[in-house]
């Protein structure tokens, strides 16, 4: 197993990376995800900039979270903050021939023609970013004094996922003991508060369902939608002459489970992915409340027989239902696990191959 190098924090040197990189790369090609989730093609570009094809071995390991199987949160930002500097650094630097006429007089010279290098590859590309927030004004009624606003946040989560989530709310001015969102001058520029920030912030690992309520009870405050779209668990083997390189810590559902039970068949095959994508849903339109997601039951469902009357005056205050749904992207060795773990949840979800 590749080594525990700090809390939930695994290292992968080459080739293991690169490999580890590409596999996810393919499953996030194959997922056909949709704008529920967080972008695509910058998510890629951030496990390309990753590769040691990309820095030519100007480091010697990639993080990866030992949870979710992703590139951890020093792995996201480690690529940022490099293409910040290189933005300005390159200007600065001896042009690529003059580095490549010198590479042979001292190791210094090969390694700043290589940092030059990486240094244009990441100028290029538009990476994940670690924390996006942003705010949308959809409606404005100064007559009634209100506006309606859509909230959108894409953050790597604290276990490690990367999620993007979408609120609909509507804010009424006369009761804003609790602003969340404020116009400029015009009426037309929404920006969120620091309130806002801090509260979707600290509740973007809840569930739809959760954050809904959390923001329908503040004063002067109307929810209409929330919706989350998460990349992730993955889970991974990668076989070598000495070792089988997977994730550390694969959770404790159902389908790390049975994942962890199957290990032992994995060093015997190529690399092996289970990559999932969950989406949940709370909202005013949605028809049938219901979860197609394997891995998370309706909070209703779950809850003890004490807490179920508390809850349905709770939900009886909100009028919204709730949709789940998971699918995921999976080998060929490693679909028999999800396909079983779907069944006896009586869930139908996609698994696209990769």
């Amino acid at each position: 197993m590749s080594e525990l190098v700090a809390l939930h924090t695994q290292a992968l040197g080459e080739p293991t990376a690169s490999s580890y990189l590409d596999l996810l790369a393919a499953a996030l090609a194959a997922s056909r995800i949709n704008r529920s989730f967080p972008e695509r093609r910058p998510l890629e570009a951030t496990l390309q900039a990753l590769r040691g094809a990309a820095h030519e071995g100007l480091y010697d390991s990639v993080f990866v979270d030992a949870r979710s199987g992703l590139p951890n949160l020093a792995s996201f930002t480690r690529v940022l903050s490099d293409r910040m500097v290189g933005l300005d650094a390159v200007g600065k630097m001896d042009s690529a021939e003059t580095l490549a006429a010198r590479r042979d007089e001292a190791e210094v010279f090969d390694r700043m023609g290589r940092k030059r290098r990486y240094f244009e590859r990441l100028r290029a590309l538009e990476l994940a970013p670690v924390d996006l927030h942003r705010v949308l004004l959809r409606r404005h009624e100064p007559e009634q004094s209100r506006a309606s606003f859509r909230v959108e946040l894409t953050k790597l989560l604290a276990d490690g996922c990367y999620a993007r989530v979408v609120i609909e709310l509507w804010q009424r001015a006369s009761l804003w003991s609790h602003k969340l969102v404020q116009l400029d001058d015009s009426g037309e520029v929404a920006e969120g508060t620091e309130a806002l920030r801090g509260m979707v912030y600290r509740f973007a690992a809840f569930d739809a369902e959760t954050l809904f309520v959390r923001l329908h009870e503040l004063e002067g405050v109307s929810v209409e939608r929330v919706q989350r779209g998460i990349i992730g668990p993955a889970l991974w083997t990668i076989p070598d002459a000495t070792m089988l390189h997977r994730s550390a810590e694969p959770g404790d559902d159902a389908l790390a489970r049975t994942w962890s039970q199957w290990l032992p068949e994995a060093a015997t095959l190529p690399p092996q992915l289970v990559m999932s994508f969950a989406s949940d849903t709370a909202a005013s339109d949605v028809r049938e409340e219901l979860s197609n997601d394997p891995l998370s039951p309706l909070l209703a469902n779950s809850l003890a027989e004490q807490e179920k009357a508390r809850y349905r005056v709770l939900r009886d205050r909100h009028a919204f239902k709730v949709y789940k749904d998971r699918k995921f992207v999976v080998t060929a060795g490693a679909r028999p696990l999800v396909e079983a773990v779907c069944t006896v949840a009586g869930t139908k979800n996609l698994l696209y191959a990769v």
